[in-house]
């Protein structure tokens, strides 16, 4: 009985050890996968902030140098037709800087999506009864 008790304590220390490799590699797999998206997130959120950054130093520069070439170009009745058109532009130009950006924030997935959907694979891998 004492063999039998040694031979069962030997397998289950052995399976343990093995289970307990095989989770520790899979959750380093999943933290190296964090590890990626959360770079991937923080290269969108830089690129996202130099292109509010751009669109914004664009149409007021757009803005300023439309307002003074029309007045400068302009005769002094025709003027403030030359600004209020002036002013358009930049804003039509702005507006679609800014819509750019929408769209571009609307295509992208949300971060770390991937982990979620490996990490629910996980869970229904190993809650399945077998």
């Amino acid at each position: 009985m004492d063999i039998l008790s040694r031979i069962i304590s030997g397998l289950k220390e052995g399976t343990a050890g093995r289970v307990g490799g095989i989770a520790a590699q899979i959750l380093q797999d999943r933290l190296e996968l964090l590890a990626l998206e959360l770079r991937e997130a923080k290269i969108r959120f830089v690129q996202t902030i130099i292109l509010v950054c751009m669109g914004t130093v664009f149409s007021l520069l757009s803005l300023l140098l439309l307002v003074l070439a029309g007045i400068y170009i302009l005769t002094p009745e025709w003027r403030i037709y030359g600004l209020a058109a002036g002013a358009m532009v930049s804003l039509i130009a702005g507006m679609a800087v800014f819509i750019l950006l929408r769209r571009l924030l609307k295509r992208k997935s949300f971060a770390f999506d991937q982990s979620l959907a490996e990490l629910k694979k996980d869970t229904t891998c190993f809650s399945t009864k077998n």
